[in-house]
């Protein structure tokens, strides 16, 4: 605790010596430097705030944008090698052939046999028909443990290439990979010249710019291995990967594999070329796919990239950061020459603006010192419409107003005698008042005994006589406007017995309110104007005995009173008009209690109160009332303003 008043202390003795450093200082410098930090820093936040959020939104968008694009061209490329794959199994399926390689199979030792030739041609012509028409198809062949297949035409001409070592080759990957993989796809990256396949027997050079897929092919029944069909494909089948991207010149697109570029998609000068760094292409295999940034020959390069599945084979991207963020780089420049002009706009502004606050504040001290020496014909020079103008208005005029503040002074004091008069004549009145129903309470009863006189006892008239003078005596309460729920209950029975005198078939009344219910406070005069509508309005000559239910239940801080009849009920046209009526407190030749009742709820309690009508015709209608819950005695009044208070002290 004393550390936090220590504190407290520090914190009001610091404000204090803040402002007397202030006030140290003209109004002019203190309005002058407050407008240009205020500006200055709001415009330095929002200019580098916007253009922080920029970058960052348009380097989200660069990196999503180049990741998509390295996506479309892998998954291109996967779709370009499962036509291959397809294309490769199609022989696999070819039950002829598997049958032709069986037989050649066994009769490892007579290769000179005309069924070995048959088969042989069975095999080779097949080898031919996969590449025929497929211009990207180099050259296909079928190597078995014990010899090799190549492509040739019906004619007996042999295309494609050949394998001229196939003792080495046995020991390659070329031959052992597709048997690990038990006749899965495997593709190899053979875009170097490779020292395996040949166009001819006469060739130096190996076949370039080709990638090779192998499959491993057994027979169906007893999955004997057969061979593997060996498919050389020219890079360029798989050029239409970046079918789209043309026009996209700011990086280029490579095809990756570990000896390093297989191919190079719609090639630009300007922009980079892939990275040379050996442990690259590790990072690249360990990942499967990303995006990243790197220095390459002092360039900062973003390099996404995707692995082609089951490949060891990537679709890389790379391009120069600086030609991404050109135009980023020219936003920032013309973000940093606004914000200059607005510092220099802001300037000028601010120095007009606190000049034409402190210059007539001096203008109005000045005439306030003369004025205090004596001069009072002095004044303030008008030359605006703002507040200083207005204040040297108001001193203008106070010289000229003396006299009139003293005879307003002195009106004002009448003027409230003669308020307190007329609030005690309206006492007086309001006393007068109450004499005329006391006088007709007193002659009724005078009435009352005289029947009884004549009719030697108790009559239907002497018990009207007595009902009716019960209901007047309860209207000529006073100490409060509001009574229990209970009296307003009673009220209402008497009156409905007032009533029923008149009626052959008697208007029945239930009641469904508990006692906790019954001891709260509602407004007087509230069920009896509603019963009385029900009467007038609803039972008509109460002709086929008809009943009013009355319910009072609690809703939290709310008491909800339910008035139901069983009379004819109102259209939905007249329902609306009799809500509106009382929504906008009109006055209404008809229902005339309820719109008053309704009105005197509002003003006391508020707008969130008051009576709510639900009818159908033949059914009845029901009044529901809403209240808040009171326990005790209020006068209704005291919500009308102090200046009702005069008549407050007559109801007490």
């Amino acid at each position: 605790m004393n550390v936090l008043k220590r504190v407290k202390e520090a914190g009001r003795r610091a404000n204090r010596h803040i402002r007397m450093i202030l006030r140290k200082v003209s109004i002019f410098r203190r309005l002058n430097l407050s407008f240009m930090l205020l500006i200055i820093s709001a415009a330095i936040f929002l200019t580098f705030f916007s253009f922080y959020k920029y970058s960052d939104e348009i380097s989200k968008n660069i990196d999503k944008y180049i990741s998509l694009l390295v996506q479309n061209a892998a998954m291109k490329i996967e779709d370009t090698m499962q036509e291959y794959e397809e294309e490769a199994l199609r022989f696999y399926d070819n039950s002829q052939v598997v049958r032709a390689l069986l037989e050649n199979a066994g009769s490892k030792t007579d290769t000179e046999s005309g069924e070995y030739e048959q088969n042989r041609y069975c095999i080779e012509n097949a080898l031919y028909n996969m590449g025929y028409g497929r211009k990207y198809i180099v050259n296909v062949q079928f190597v078995t443990p014990e010899d090799q297949y190549y492509m040739v035409e019906p004619g007996g001409y042999r295309r494609g290439g050949i394998i001229r070592d196939p003792d080495a080759f046995y020991e390659t990957e070329f031959y052992t990979l597709p048997q690990e993989k038990r006749g899965y796809p495997v593709w190899f990256d053979t875009a170097e010249q490779t020292s395996v396949f040949y166009k001819n027997e006469q060739n130096v050079y190996g076949l370039a710019n080709i990638v090779t897929l192998g499959i491993a092919v057994y027979a169906p029944a007893d999955r004997e291995f057969l061979g593997v069909l060996l498919l050389n494909i020219d890079l360029n089948a798989f050029s239409g990967a970046m079918e789209g991207y043309e026009e996209y010149n700011d990086g280029n697109t490579f095809l990756i594999g570990e000896d390093g570029i297989l191919m190079w998609f719609n090639p630009s000068i300007s922009a980079p070329a892939f990275p040379r760094d050996g442990l690259l292409f590790q990072e690249m295999k360990g990942n499967g796919k990303g995006i990243s940034q790197m220095n390459s020959d002092g360039q900062e390069l973003l390099l996404a990239y995707e692995k082609i599945p089951n490949t060891d084979v990537f679709v890389a991207h790379v391009v120069d950061l600086a030609v991404l963020y050109a135009g980023t780089y020219q936003i920032r420049n013309l973000c940093i020459m606004v914000l200059l002009a607005v510092v220099i706009a802001c300037t000028v502004i601010s120095y007009y603006v606190t000049s034409s606050i402190s210059e007539p504040i001096g203008q109005l001290i000045k005439v306030m010192q003369m004025t205090g020496d004596g001069k009072w014909n002095e004044r303030f020079p008008n030359s605006g419409k703002d507040e200083i103008t207005i204040l040297g208005d108001r001193f203008n005029e106070m010289a000229d107003k003396t006299d009139q503040l003293i005879e307003q002074v002195y009106l004002s004091e009448i003027r409230r005698q003669e308020v307190s008069i007329s609030w005690t004549n309206a006492r007086l009145d309001a006393l007068l008042m109450q004499i005329n129903p006391h006088f007709l309470y007193n002659t009724l009863d005078i009435i009352r005994w005289e029947a009884m006189y004549e009719a030697n006892g108790e009559s239907p008239v002497t018990q009207m006589i007595e009902k009716f003078s019960q209901l007047y005596r309860m209207g000529m309460r006073t100490g409060g406007n509001t009574i229990t729920l209970k009296e307003g209950i009673e009220h209402a029975k008497t009156y409905l017995e007032v009533i029923n005198f008149r009626h052959r078939e008697k208007i029945q009344l239930e009641i469904h309110v508990e006692p906790e219910e019954e001891q709260l406070y509602v407004p007087q005069f509230m069920l009896q104007p509603i019963m009385e509508n029900a009467v007038v309005h609803a039972f008509g000559d109460a002709s086929r005995g008809y009943r009013i239910t009355i319910r009072a239940y609690r809703e939290e801080e709310k008491l909800f009173i339910r008035i139901k009849d069983n009379g004819k009920g109102m259209s939905g046209e007249e329902l609306e008009k009799l809500s509106l009526t009382m929504e906008r407190n009109a006055f209404a030749e008809e229902n005339i209690g309820l719109v008053n009742v309704n009105q005197r709820i509002r003003l006391f309690y508020g707008e969130g109160y008051g009576i709510r009508i639900t009818s159908r015709i033949g059914e009845g209608t029901e009044i529901i009332i809403s209240l808040p819950v009171r326990n005790c005695s209020e006068n209704m009044e005291k919500n009308r303003g102090g200046e009702q208070d005069g008549i407050q002290s007559m109801d007490r």
